[in-house]
């Protein structure tokens, strides 16, 4: 403890030991107890540390941002309750509606793809678009086809019953993942993905998504002609997207580009794909349990699932709709094997 006291300048030990106990979730006067032990710093220089930590970790990517490089800015609102559990009349309980972004960096891109003019260039022409110009090709239904059949392989080894006692399962399985065709699959690289920081904004909103925008250029050191210079990729859940959308529509005839959001290039994050398809697929096939037992919904009851089928939890609806499609396939073949025994 004297030892401790008397030199403060190679604390880093007792910095790194203090760091270690508050993400564990140790309490302040558990911190402050140690301390004054000599077995690490203060809560307060935690504190302080961590401040230091983030405004690092923001200049980085600031500097990815600024460098000219190839990137995109990534974001997601967080909602936190703050003393959750004194909801009353005399309430101290407050909800914190922030956003948290980072930058990730883009690699074997074209490099033209950041040229505002050229992009806006392009509006206007989707007038001019036909069915002919989505209606996939021969060489996409093959592809198609092909993915399908391999799907169906690899439930069918995977769930038939009695499968454990298969001889040469293993193998089984190996060719039928062999079956699955590739589209130009990406080799795997390091991501430079670096924390933008938080903000204290509520990106759900229109007038939250436009207060953003704004934050992450000031925040960014950038001058308006400077950010709004070029097309930047946002990429949000699809609410987010929308949200920009909708504001670019009601920012139309503004005085210029930064204002008008041009220089917005908004992407729906990969992770609300599945979502969306998981809300389709509920609302297409969930039937009637009992016109038609087959369906979603009888497979639900069966299930004892409880959740709401117009909000449906994801990886519940994604379960069920693995369980109900298996099932299916494994009737199919079963009916097959009875009609056909040959």
């Amino acid at each position: 403890m004297l030892i401790f006291v008397r030199n403060r300048a190679t604390n880093i030990l007792a910095l790194v030991l203090g760091l270690f106990l508050k993400i564990g979730g140790t309490s302040v006067r558990v911190i402050n107890m140690l301390s004054n032990a000599g077995i690490c710093v203060s809560f307060e220089t935690i504190e302080r540390l961590k401040v230091v930590i983030s405004n690092d970790a923001v200049q980085h990517a600031v500097a990815l941002l600024a460098g000219g490089d190839p990137c995109f800015v990534i974001y997601d609102n967080i909602n936190l309750y703050l003393r959750k559990s004194q909801q009353r009349v005399f309430n101290q309980n407050s909800m914190l509606n922030i956003t948290n972004a980072a930058v990730i960096g883009l690699s074997n891109v074209d490099p033209s793809f950041t040229d505002l003019r050229a992009k806006l260039d392009l509006q206007g022409k989707r007038i001019n678009a036909t069915v002919e110009d989505i209606l996939p090709t021969p060489a996409d239904e093959d592809h198609l086809m092909a993915s399908f059949t391999a799907s169906i392989a690899q439930f069918l080894v995977s769930y038939t019953p009695g499968n454990n006692k298969w001889k040469d399962r293993k193998e089984m399985a190996k060719s039928v993942a062999a079956m699955m065709p590739q589209d130009r699959p990406l080799p795997p690289e390091k991501t430079d993905a670096r924390p933008f920081g938080v903000f204290d904004i509520d990106e759900g909103t229109k007038k939250g998504i436009i207060k953003l925008f704004k934050a992450m250029q000031e925040r960014s050191k950038m001058s308006e002609g400077q950010w709004a210079g070029k097309n930047r990729i946002k990429q949000g859940d699809w609410l987010s997207s929308n949200n920009t959308r909708a504001a670019k529509r009601d920012r139309a005839n503004d005085i210029d580009v930064m204002e008008r959001l041009d220089y917005v290039d908004e992407l729906s994050a990969l992770w609300h794909f599945a979502l969306n398809a998981t809300h389709m697929l509920m609302r297409t096939h969930l039937g009637n349990s009992i016109l038609d037992p087959t369906g979603l919904a009888a497979h639900k009851g069966m299930l004892h699932r409880v959740w709401d089928v117009n909000k449906p939890n994801y990886a519940e609806a994604k379960s069920l709709i693995r369980h109900s499609l298996i099932a299916r396939i494994l009737h199919c073949v079963m009916c097959a094997i009875v009609s056909f025994p040959q």
